[in-house]
Order: C-alpha cells, then sequence, then structure tokens
C-alpha cells in the first residue's frame, strides 16, 4: 500500500492544508500526490465519500483536469463535487482550470440542464440554468474569468450559443462595456448577442447603456433594428430606474435610517408615480427601506401631505 508525502494512505483522507503544502514543497506536485487514486477508489466503492471529497478538495486542479479529460464517469464525479460544495469553496479551483476545461464542465452543464427542463417540464419561473441550485457555483466566478470563457467560446470554438448564457450572471456595467472585457470584434459582438433569439430584446432592459451600442451594432439588420428601435421609450425609463436606485442604495448603506428617508423623499419628489414605485421595490428588494417606509413614501408623492409623515416619524424611532 502507498502513501503520499505527508503519510497518507489511499484509504485516508487528505489533511485540510495539504494542497497547500504541497505547492509550497515540491515542484512535481503529481508525484507525490495521489488524490486521483483515491478519487479513482471511491468511483469503485473502495473509500468513503470523505476520502473522495478531501482528495477532490485538496489536489492540485491540474490533476482534476487530467482526470475530468480521462472519462464521462470521471466528469460526472467532479461535477457531482461541484454541485455539491459550497460554491466559495470550489471557486479556486474553478477558476484555475484552462479555457478548454471549463467549456467542456458548462457546455455538459448545460445539456444536462436542457434536457432535465424538458422532461421534467420545470417550474416556468426558471428562466436560466443559474437559478438551479446545482449550477450556482458559475455565478461565484470572477467577472473576468467569465468573460474570457465567452470569449473562448465566441472566438476558438464558435459556439456563441453557450456564451451567450452568460451574459444573465454579468452585472449591467460590464454588459454595457463588453468590448473593454472581451476584446471581442465587432462581428463577434454581434454573434454573440443574435444567439440570445428572442432573448436579445431583454439584454438592454437588464442593462440600458448598452442600448445605443446595439442601435449601431444592428444598424444593418432590420428585423432586429426596427424592434429595438420602438424601444427608447422603454429602455430610458428602466435607465432612470436602475441608475436612481443604484444612488440611493449606495447613500442608505452608508447613512442613518432618517437621513436616508428624506434622501430619498428629494431623489423622488416630481418623479412619474410608476418609476418611483419601482425605485421603491428596488430599495425593497435590497432591505433599504421597510414595507411600511415604502408605502409611506408613495403615500406622500402621490399626495403631498406632510401628515402621512408622522407615522413614519414613529416608524423610524421604533
Amino acid at each position: 500500500m502507498f502513501s503520499c508525502f505527508l503519510g497518507t494512505t489511499i484509504y485516508q483522507s487528505c489533511p485540510t492544508n495539504c494542497r497547500q503544502t504541497v505547492v509550497r514543497q515540491h515542484s512535481e506536485n503529481e508525484t507525490n500526490c495521489i488524490a486521483k487514486e483515491k478519487l479513482e477508489a471511491f468511483l469503485q466503492d473502495r473509500v468513503t465519500f470523505k476520502v473522495g471529497i478531501s482528495a477532490f478538495y485538496q489536489a492540485d486542479p491540474k490533476i482534476l483536469e487530467k482526470f475530468i479529460w480521462e472519462s464521462s464517469d470521471h466528469l460526472e464525479l467532479i461535477t457531482y463535487y461541484l454541485y455539491i460544495s459550497d460554491p466559495t469553496t470550489v471557486r479556486e479551483i474553478i477558476e484555475s482550470f484552462s479555457d478548454h476545461t471549463l467549456s467542456y464542465l458548462f457546455k455538459s452543464d448545460f445539456m444536462t440542464f436542457l434536457n432535465v427542463k424538458d422532461s421534467t417540464k420545470r417550474d416556468r419561473s426558471i428562466k436560466h440554468m443559474f437559478q438551479v441550485k446545482s449550477y450556482r457555483y458559475w455565478t461565484f466566478i470572477s467577472y473576468q474569468r467569465i468573460c474570457d470563457l465567452i470569449v473562448y467560446f465566441v472566438r476558438e470554438l464558435k459556439l456563441p450559443e453557450y456564451a451567450c448564457q452568460f451574459i444573465v450572471i454579468l452585472p449591467s456595467n460590464i454588459v454595457s462595456n463588453l468590448k473593454k472585457y472581451t476584446s471581442l470584434t465587432f462581428e463577434e459582438e454581434k454573434s454573440l448577442y443574435t444567439a440570445l433569439g428572442d432573448s436579445i430584446f431583454e439584454l438592454p432592459i437588464q442593462s440600458p447603456k448598452i442600448y445605443g451600442h446595439m442601435i449601431q451594432l444592428f444598424a444593418e439588420e432590420p428585423e432586429v433594428y426596427f424592434v429595438l428601435e420602438t424601444m427608447e421609450e422603454l429602455i430610458r425609463r428602466q435607465e432612470k430606474i436602475l441608475d436612481t436606485s443604484e444612488k440611493l442604495i449606495e447613500y442608505t448603506a452608508n447613512h442613518r435610517i432618517d437621513l436616508s428617508i428624506q434622501f430619498i423623499f428629494s431623489e423622488l419628489n416630481g418623479m412619474d408615480l410608476g418609476i418611483a414605485a419601482e425605485i421603491l421595490n428596488q430599495l425593497l428588494e435590497k432591505n433599504r427601506i421597510t414595507i411600511s417606509q415604502k408605502s409611506l413614501v408613495l403615500d406622500f408623492l402621490e399626495t403631498g401631505n406632510l401628515d402621512i409623515l408622522r407615522p413614519l416619524r414613529s416608524d423610524l424611532i421604533l
């Protein structure tokens, strides 16, 4: 029975500091690590779950990459560990993988999601795979790493239909400046958005600042351009909602609630009531205000009656 350089056998869990020790003390990691053997043993039911997942957590990512490519069973095991792990725990592992391996993992996840969705007629409220708990680890990967993967799918693999799936988890400020983060060419960027299908028209609503750029991109594509043109008023409205919400969320995070409420009043006063209501909903979702505070602010904006503010003062005191 052989053991690793730290003295653990194939039947024992890897020490919690193993990876750091290997990196610090050895240049030939695989020579001194038996994580792959432990993973193989778990697949063969020769070691416990604890031993198998400890090997996954402590192995050098290069070992895991080679393991993934060896068979479909290996891929299934690694994705299983990713699904059940805390995303913050596996983030470092995932970000260390090459674009080649990450694209392989994502294609596998996405196809599994589509197959399950079709066979079980999933809840229609699930609009994209990242809402499913098993795949949430993708949402913890750094935005730049996601952008790198988008480029790989579009430029190297010519598969924009996979790359476009990531747009929904990128912040609007990145989507609005995608060229800066990806270096995609004009045609590559257009292929990325086109791959969205009908969802292409949801993109400027999600990220209004990209609207002008999309108008330019699709100037020679009448079927897209004319629909985008009709959306201008809606996009401007959404941009106002998002910009004001962001401003208020930032202010309320750094000030007392009484000052925050005053600031909210001053920013929303005179604004269209529908827009103000949507902005307040954003604040409510971020737990910056309570439901009662939202109702009182709306009542004040609608009536202008200062007497309405009396219960608000009591609410603030409590």
